[in-house]
């Protein structure tokens, strides 16, 4: 399961994470993690929608240089 680093301002990064991709977009979910705690939502995500986010950097895969920290 692919994982991206959300942008975010905070010191906790937020993930999304691929669970199923499907012709028309991916089904997601989306991890905001608080100092004490994970906000967790699964949601559908059109595939234009997630390709605009990828080139816009809004996320970016966690197995890219700048984020390989993230995923430790």
């Amino acid at each position: 399961m692919k994982q991206f680093a959300i942008k975010s301002e905070g010191r906790n990064p937020s993930l999304l994470e691929l669970i199923k991709e499907t012709e028309g977009g991916y089904f997601v979910r989306i991890v905001h993690r608080h100092d004490d705690w994970d906000d967790v939502e699964e949601d559908f995500l059109p595939r234009e929608l997630f390709d605009t986010c990828v080139r816009t950097g809004y996320i970016a895969e966690l197995s890219a240089p700048r984020y390989a920290e993230l995923s430790a």
